[in-house]
């Protein structure tokens, strides 16, 4: 509750600190997603799990100026098995965001994420109750017209009633993006991710080239 406490009070502040211009009013967004599927099972003398899924996710977006906006994301989620025996679960969670343009070229955004789920087999030890935290920032600096370069650092951590469960992961990237002509574009990121309890760590890559002959 203090982290959201505090990330409630940041909110705030910022929106103290954006330009004098007429609040516009809030937009809401609404969406609801369904259906059946089937997973492989762990247990070998059944092969495949059907079951049901349920998702609703309300957005409400705040726009306090030209260069301030915060959102508020809020997904319900329910996963039914059609199996009595398997477990069923749901979570719900909390994310605000905030996109900040603080300059022409400079822009900030960071947002928060709490998580609760919750599994309907309350004769399981461990995996009853889950709280997973999320925080996320990222710089935008536009160096040059056509050329941007963004900074981010991701933090998760997954908090289980058994303490030996508990995990932390830790994200630091970076991307690029570059219009190199009107026609083509050069995208690339690259980012390391730091698990603890120690595990060995990863590193990913990706480099994405566009071309737009129309344009």
């Amino acid at each position: 509750m203090k982290r959201i406490s505090l990330w409630i009070v940041c909110f705030a502040l910022l929106a103290a600190l954006a330009s004098a211009q007429e609040i516009k009013r809030p937009v809401f967004f609404l969406r609801y997603e369904g259906g059946t599927k089937s997973e492989e099972s762990e247990d070998e003398e059944e092969s495949l799990l059907e079951y049901q899924r349920h998702k609703i996710t309300l957005r409400i977006k705040e726009q306090f100026s030209d260069e301030l906006t915060i959102n508020l994301y809020t997904t319900a989620f329910l996963k039914l098995y059609d199996d009595p025996g398997d477990t069923d679960y749901w979570y719900f969670y909390l994310k605000p965001n905030c996109i900040w343009d603080i300059t022409d070229r400079v822009r900030w955004t960071t947002e928060f994420r709490s998580k609760w789920k919750y599994d309907f087999d309350s004769g399981s030890d461990y995996h009853i109750d889950i709280t997973s935290l999320l925080a996320k920032t990222e710089l935008s600096v536009k160096l040059l017209e056509q050329l941007k370069i963004i900074p981010s650092f991701k933090s998760v951590i997954d908090l289980y009633e058994n303490p030996q469960t508990v995990e932390q992961t830790y994200t630091a990237g970076l991307r690029f993006e570059s219009r190199i002509n009107p026609q083509v574009r050069l995208n690339g990121r690259y980012r390391v991710i730091l698990p603890v309890p120690p595990d060995p760590e990863k590193h990913e890559f990706g480099i994405n080239l566009s071309w737009d002959p129309n344009k």
